[in-house]
């Protein structure tokens, strides 16, 4: 015998009832029980026998005088679903979420509740990181701000007392003659406290460096940014008979910051110029590419070179890999600096005798 529609449905209804993994119940308008589902049986650790027939207060005494017991009453006359999150109990002494809504069926009542306990605590453990998260990040800023505070001060506290200890030293040395036997003594003063003024005068930069990471980009043109690079160190590229070659074809242009682009260029290319090869003409190739779809620009030079093996150490601050020409050791950090900051990143290989290429990831 064909069963009807009415009857097919029924079935339906009945099995997703008593298979669903949330919870389920349905109560009369006199709120006693008229059926539980399976999941709603296993989750209370109860039987049918516990709910069918008995009323909700009885099951569940606490809701007595709730809004929420009156929310469920309202369903019946307005026929508009409630829900609320997050309702909070103990089962078995272990706290449990659940989410529950209530809903008309026709005229009865259905509540139905999914257990979200699980991801209510990982809600409050990332809630949780978030805030830790967020105080590291604050007190990092305090210690930045700090530490630039100091830098800015003990730089510029600096400078004055220890330019004024060179000129008194220059004085003294010419005020009359020195003993043969304090002369080293002198000699040795003098070289120190300008090796401190030139520090102090290097920090200064860096910091007024650093005191531009803020400023706006816009469009620079690689090959005049070289082109300014090259007068400015003409001087250098003549005596040394340097060649510079370029190839921007793959990019010529970039959103950046001119000011930190000519200080990147130029101490590549016035390191490639002093540090060349004593036996040939330096050779710098600047060539623009896309790697991964990320933007590079590569410096190369058949200079100097120096051992790979200390190429990490070379971007800190007054780190030198050749002392036999003048230098302090800040431009490579301010460069590194500079890529870091605008969320780039900066690799060199190098291999003694033969040159060295830096690979700037914008």
């Amino acid at each position: 015998m064909m069963k009807d529609v009415a009857e097919i449905n029924y079935e339906l209804k009945s099995a997703f009832f008593e298979n669903a993994y949330s919870p389920f119940l349905i109560l009369d308008n006199q709120m006693n029980f008229v059926d539980v589902n399976n999941a709603l049986v296993l989750a209370l650790g109860a039987k049918k026998e516990d709910f069918i027939g008995k009323n909700l207060l009885e099951v569940f005494p606490h809701l007595k005088g709730t809004a929420r017991y009156e929310s469920y009453r309202a369903v019946f006359k307005t026929g508009i679903s409630v829900g609320f999150d997050q309702l909070s109990f103990n089962l078995d002494n272990v706290p449990h979420k659940w989410m529950v809504r209530a809903f008309k069926i026709g005229d009865y009542l259905g509540i139905s509740s999914r257990d979200v306990s699980n991801l209510s605590r990982t809600i409050d453990e990332l809630k949780n990181t978030q805030d830790s998260l967020e105080k590291v990040n604050a007190n990092l800023k305090k210690s930045n701000k700090e530490l630039e505070e100091f830098s800015y001060v003990a730089a510029h506290d600096l400078r004055a007392p220890l330019t004024n200890l060179k000129s008194l030293f220059e004085m003294f040395t010419k005020a009359g003659p020195v003993s043969e036997e304090v002369r080293p003594i002198v000699d040795r003063m003098q070289k120190v406290t300008k090796v401190m003024c030139d520090k102090v005068r290097a920090l200064n930069h860096v910091i007024a460096v650093k005191s531009t990471f803020k400023v706006n980009h816009e469009n620079v043109v690689f090959s005049e940014i070289l082109g300014k690079v090259k007068t400015s160190l003409s001087e250098d590229i003549l005596k040394s008979k340097a060649i510079i070659i370029e190839d921007f074809s793959v990019g010529r242009m970039i959103q950046y910051c001119p000011i930190h682009m000519e200080s990147i260029i130029q101490n590549l290319v016035s390191n490639a110029l002093k540090y060349k090869h004593p036996d040939r003409n330096p050779i710098i190739k600047l060539k623009t590419k896309m790697v991964d779809g990320k933007f590079h620009l590569t410096i190369k030079d058949n200079g100097l070179g120096f051992e790979q093996s200390v190429a990490k150490k070379i971007f800190g601050l007054f780190k030198r890999m050749h002392t036999h020409v003048e230098g302090l050791g800040i431009g490579l950090y301010i460069i590194h600096s500079i890529i870091t900051e605008n969320g780039g990143d900066i690799h060199v290989e190098s291999q003694v005798n033969k040159g060295t290429e830096f690979n700037i990831q914008f």
